[in-house]
């Protein structure tokens, strides 16, 4: 070939790809891939359907999510008529779309983008304006058994899901011509649309016959997902990207103060980080979870936290963990709130009984030689022990707070009706100080490292023999004095 000639080389022009979403919530996800399927192999590879099943663990999924939206022509929303324990219908995917739709009106090769609801019986509420594909399952046809539904089952071409694939069969058909690449021979199963729409029929039908409707959790249940690797990577706490996914029909998060959101481990510190409880919620969290990580029967299920609103008590408890072929790990919390028992009788008589339980449950643990939070248990605990005793001694602080919130007792005006006015204000001014010491000293117990734990501990055992020499008197002067007031109040009348 002779220099200067340029030979011309003819390179087919990249047609259009017509991009779907599949948007479904977790508990309809067998139904979405049975969809996806059938679009899939309908539409052929002129087509990209999304299903985020796909999606690689780990990364991060909104973002992901967000993108794949920006690139999307057509959102197929599923949606059985189950009740959806974690979420409303798929709300986020279907926000950002729809603002999307708001923003740009026509998205590539003028194209209009569009919503296909696809349901069971009934149109989701926030899109009942859509017109949508009924699959045409009712409860009344999951009452015969597979093989009378197989028999019944005739798919023509007035069925919603046959009309839908074969008005997208020609968008894709056109969007390949105006692009001017070729058109792709139809494959056996694009040209047998009601074959492929009566398998899809059939493996919707098949799952739902082994799916309850609905499942009622009034506890409140929090699931935890991870992986095996980023939990080995992380140090005495759950990995940063770790999923807190809220369950059941009521809002768990809100022991939190936070809205019913999914949320990474990394957003719920950040979320919780001037809530006066924040360090015992993960550290129960972190207890029980660690303690089910090397599959032992024995899981410590004896974590109690209290609520961000300090009227609440519960018991965080591990039902299930479970470990994945591909290394995913998930963990089921339940927070089960303690029992509150009716007050029944005179009003005065109850709160001088809860009066006298504080105070006596105070004296007991922090007052008497013996018990295991006293000045000489930190003095001669080893650093594992000193910092589990740290942990206890914050929970039961929290546990004193929340009980006298209950009845009543945190306001001075309650207790002076029982106790001297002036012994109460001393009381109330040497504990308030030495409780606020307490509370940072215990938090930095907890994370510091071995260099700096003898200083802490000092400083523990210093604030300790303070409480000690400065409530001891006082403590035992209240308790008499309420014990006689209860004399008063239950002496037989004479």
């Amino acid at each position: 070939m002779g220099a200067g000639i340029v030979r011309r080389i003819d390179v087919d022009p990249k047609p259009r790809v017509l991009r779907l979403f599949i948007s479904y919530a977790r508990e309809d996800e067998k139904i979405a891939i049975a969809v996806s399927n059938a679009v899939q192999i309908a539409l052929g590879p002129s087509a990209e359907v999304f299903i985020d099943s796909g999606l690689r663990f780990g990364l991060d999924f909104k973002q992901e999510i967000k993108k794949k939206l920006d690139q999307t022509d057509v959102l197929i929303a599923v949606s059985s008529d189950a009740l959806k324990p974690a979420f409303g219908f798929t709300g986020m995917e279907l926000g950002y779309f729809m603002h999307a739709m708001e923003r740009e009106r026509e998205h590539n090769s003028g194209f209009l983008r569009r919503i296909v609801p696809v349901y069971l019986e009934k149109l989701p509420d926030v899109l009942a304006e859509e017109e949508g594909v009924n699959i045409g399952i009712s409860r009344n046809t999951l009452s015969l058994t597979f093989e009378e539904y197989e028999a019944g089952l005739e798919i023509d071409y007035d069925h919603a899901m046959v009309k839908f694939l074969r008005e997208f069969q020609s968008i894709v058909d056109r969007l390949r011509e105006e692009s001017g690449a070729p058109k792709i021979p139809a494959s056996p199963d694009q040209r047998d649309l009601l074959g492929l729409v009566k398998r899809m029929q059939l493996a919707i039908f098949s799952h739902l016959k082994s799916t309850p409707e609905s499942t009622l959790k009034p506890q409140k249940q929090i699931t935890i997902k991870t992986s095996d690797a980023a939990l080995e990577e992380a140090d005495n706490d759950l990995p940063a990207d770790a999923m807190l996914i809220p369950m059941g029909n009521g809002n768990p998060m809100a022991i939190f103060g936070l809205p019913s959101n999914e949320m990474t481990w990394y957003d719920f510190h950040k979320l919780t980080k001037n809530a006066k409880f924040q360090d015992s919620w993960i550290d129960a969290i972190n207890t029980v979870v660690s303690s089910a990580l090397q599959s032992q029967l024995d899981v410590d299920n004896s974590q109690v936290i209290v609520s961000y609103d300090e009227k609440h008590a519960y018991r965080v408890i591990l039902t299930t963990g479970t470990r994945y072929f591909d290394g995913v790990r998930e963990f089921n919390l339940y927070f089960v709130e303690y029992l509150k028992r009716g007050d029944f009788g005179d009003r005065s008589t109850t709160v001088i009984f809860k009066g006298l339980e504080l105070l006596c449950r105070f004296r007991s643990l922090f007052l008497e030689r013996n018990s295991e939070f006293s000045s000489l248990s930190f003095q001669t605990a080893n650093a594992k022990a000193l910092k589990n005793l740290a942990r206890t001694m914050e929970r039961e602080l929290n546990l004193l707070r929340r009980d006298a919130l209950e009845v009543g007792l945190d306001r001075a005006n309650v207790w002076a009706e029982f106790v001297d006015w002036s012994r109460l204000l001393k009381m109330s001014e040497l504990w308030r100080p030495i409780e606020a010491r307490l509370r940072v000293t215990l938090a930095e117990i907890r994370v510091v490292d071995e260099v700096d734990l003898e200083t802490c501990r000092a400083s523990l055992i210093e604030e300790l023999h303070e409480l000690e020499q400065s409530m001891h008197t006082i403590n035992a002067e209240c308790i008499a004095e309420m014990t006689e007031k209860l004399k008063k109040y239950t002496s037989p009348a004479i």
